[in-house]
């Protein structure tokens, strides 16, 4: 090849490469829990690797689970650090409108993840862009559709083990707020619809203590269950060990389930000891970094929505194999974040799903 069009090609590369030259700017990411906690901080992993992939420098700070905290860390950040050209960040209740207002003032771009803030406080602080004109969009998933897929997952499994006849319920929500309530919802629609009766639900504020001790009382109470519902995965944990030590030989009888995709449960999946779990959630925060990248090169997508909704997947015995490989250190770098960026393309949505994150055995 001659050296003329050696530079020609050299050329074309760096002109098809444009768009992702205006790489250089900064996000904030605002883990809203403790640093280390198991769900959150495989959000802010995989938040970080796809801005490794996407050459974005990205800073975290904690929530520390309490909005007052998040707040305060949130505005120490931005008082005493060079502001980010970018946050994002999940609004607690009770907090929100302080928070948008703050980030708002100092003229900051940022993309919520999931949809916390109902009733009167969401009345309050509206729609992206409505009152907040740098509140570029949230990044959600269908609570409801994943509280149903569960149920659905869970009665699946008692009729794969030949049960017949009537089916018995129980769930256990998480604490009284919108996020558990659609997903208890959903569970409960789909039981109605499918003639399960659900014999009582009960909140477990998120605890796999509670969730335990709970299910020991509910299980003497109601010892013909089949199918124990739980709005994540410690909880399940939880109501996992307490039938295991009533039901003892005949613990795996018991469908239990929750969310969050946990790598103890994916185990417990694996061995047979609980039956699903509904999850790919944890990657919002990469998909929202992916929409953010794409806006800061001139995608239109953010002018025109104010919302990237997705569906949670569901993780059972029958597939868990092609997701085992998330459950144990994984490598995060093996999601290529740059494939699903819209830039220099017709699409003009996201196919966003934690499906992307089968791996299909040989």
């Amino acid at each position: 090849m001659s050296s003329i069009k050696v530079l020609f090609l050299l050329f074309a590369l760096m002109i098809s490469f444009t768009s992702y030259a205006k790489n250089n700017f900064s996000v904030l990411f605002v883990n809203p829990s403790l640093e280390g906690e198991p769900f959150w901080g495989k959000v802010q992993k995989i938040t970080q690797e796809a801005a490794a992939q996407l050459d974005i420098n990205i800073d975290v700070i904690y929530g520390d689970g309490n909005r007052h905290i998040q707040l305060a860390e949130l505005k120490k950040y931005l008082d005493y650090r060079a502001s980010p050209d970018y946050v994002i960040l999940m609004l607690y209740p009770g907090g929100a409108e302080q928070t948008l207002t703050m980030l708002n003032n100092y003229g900051i771009k940022f993309i919520t993840l999931e949809q916390t803030i109902t009733g009167l406080e969401k009345e309050e602080i509206g729609i992206p862009k409505e009152r907040f004109e740098h509140w570029l969009g949230e990044v959600f998933f269908d609570n409801y559709q994943a509280g149903y897929d569960l149920a659905k997952s869970l009665h699946q499994s008692v009729l794969a083990g030949g049960h017949k006849g009537q089916v018995n319920g129980l769930a256990i929500n998480g604490h009284y707020g919108s996020e558990s309530d659609k997903r208890n919802q959903g569970a409960a629609d789909y039981f109605k619809q499918h003639d399960i009766n659900l014999q009582q639900t009960v909140h477990a504020s998120w605890s796999k203590e509670q969730a335990y001790s709970k299910t020991k009382r509910l299980f003497k109470r109601y010892p013909q269950t089949h199918i124990i519902w739980s709005a994540s995965d410690l909880m399940a944990m939880g109501a996992q060990t307490a039938v295991r030590q009533l039901v003892k030989n005949d613990a795996g009888k018991v469908a239990i389930g929750g969310f969050d995709w946990l790598s103890d449960s994916l185990a417990l999946i694996d061995k047979g000891s609980l039956s699903a779990s509904v999850g790919g959630h944890f990657m919002m925060g990469g998909w929202a970094l992916v929409s953010i990248f794409d806006f800061h090169n001139g995608v239109k997508y953010w002018q025109e929505n104010s919302a990237i909704t997705f569906n949670l997947s569901a993780i059972t015995r029958e597939n868990v194999d092609e997701y085992l490989w998330i459950s144990s250190s994984p490598d995060w770098s093996k999601v290529n974040y740059k494939s699903l960026s819209i830039l220099d393309t017709t699409i003009k949505s996201y196919d966003f799903s934690p499906d992307q994150l089968r791996q299909k055995k040989n």
